[in-house]
């Protein structure tokens, strides 16, 4: 899959990388400053659950997955994927992708899904 993506002109970056990244924003933050880090919606934690398809598609970008591969593997349209994925970023408290994969690996057990 990895192959597959940089042949599209995709980068792969390790997820232990990423989250040495995230980890440093973190401990950089001064208080006054806008923090990169989305806080979570505690309060409403409990009131929204993602979809089985939204868990799908976030197990997907887990793998780093682009919008436009996940559409041509669930065979829906492109634009359907950038609206479950921005529904999956309200839902969980998430800035970007990056953050909702790494949110997924700390509090989803994923199943292995489909190729």
């Amino acid at each position: 899959m990895s192959l597959e993506l940089v042949m599209r002109g995709e980068s792969i970056l390790p997820m232990s990388l990423v989250r040495s990244m995230l980890s440093e924003m973190t401990l950089d933050a001064k208080p006054d400053q806008d923090s990169p880090i989305a806080e979570p919606l505690l309060s409403d934690a409990g009131m929204h659950k993602l979809s089985p398809r939204e868990v799908e598609i976030l197990g997907r970008l887990m793998r780093g997955e682009p919008n436009k591969v996940i559409a041509k593997r669930l065979d829906v349209t492109e634009a359907t994927i950038k609206v479950h994925v921005k529904a999956i970023l309200r839902k969980i408290g998430a800035a970007n992708r990056t953050q909702a994969a790494l949110w997924a690996t700390e509090h989803l057990a994923m199943k292995s899904s489909k190729p």
